[in-house]
Parts: C-alpha cells; structure tokens; sequence
C-alpha cells in the first residue's frame, strides 16, 4: 500500500516539475528555451524507453491502449465486486493476494502511463512556449 502511496506521490511531483518548466519557460530566452525544450525531449524518450522495458514485463493490460485497459480495469472491478458478492466466505488468502497483485499491477502501469503523458503535455507546452516567442519575436521586426 505504501507503494503505491509513493508511486501516486511521484506523479504529483512529475506533474509539479512540468508546471514549474513551462511557467519558468515563459520568462527565458530562445537559447535558453531550446535547451529546457531538449532536456524534455531527452526525459521523454528515456522514460518511454523505460516504460518499453517495463512493459514486456506487464501482463497484456500493459501492451492494451489505454481505453482498453480502462475497460479491462472496469470489467476487474465487476467481477470482483460480483465475487465478492457471490463467495465472501469463500475468498482464501492466496486469490486474495494474486487480486490484489493484479490492482497493484494495473495501478503501476497506470501511474507510469500518467506520468509520460505529463511529460509530453510538458513537452508540447514548452514548444508552444518556443512557437509563441518566435512568433511575437517576427512580429515586432
């Protein structure tokens, strides 16, 4: 549990940097843009890279879109609920921790898949940031 607490806490402070990067990308100068602009390119393609390898390692709701996943997560949740219902006496500790071990799964890979949409949304804000300042910059010539 605490893992995932910790994991939850990481998105925050991913979705926390890319907030501070666009808001002090605003105030830099193209050169100085272009290379905050890169470093994100480079984190992006690490952690898709990363996410890559992780993801070999996922059982196939990893490799599932994400609109598939959620509907795969919502189909788990149903039929737990119904077992639940169905067998509450009947649960044993080990389908138990093999459920649990599939939440936790499903809430990594979320977490994972959340925290490289924040670094492209990162991304895309700093270019549109970049777009922005050229644009202005030609204007005023």
């Amino acid at each position: 549990m605490t893992q995932m607490t910790d994991r939850i806490t990481q998105l925050t402070d991913w979705s926390k940097r890319a907030q501070e990067q666009v808001q002090s990308a605003i105030a830099k100068d193209q050169e100085d843009l272009a290379a905050a602009i890169e470093q994100v390119q480079r984190e992006t393609k690490q952690r898709a890279e990363q996410l890559r390898r992780e993801g070999a390692e996922q059982k196939a709701a990893a490799a599932a879109s994400l609109e598939e996943a959620r509907n795969k997560w919502q189909e788990h949740v149903a039929t737990v609920k119904r077992h639940l219902q169905e067998r509450k006496g009947e649960l044993d500790v080990k389908r138990a921790e093999l459920k649990a071990d599939d939440a936790e799964g499903y809430a990594s890979f979320a977490i994972d898949y959340a925290g490289s949409a924040i670094l492209e949304a990162e991304y895309a804000a700093l270019e549109a940031v970049r777009a922005r300042t050229e644009a202005e910059a030609l204007a005023s010539r």
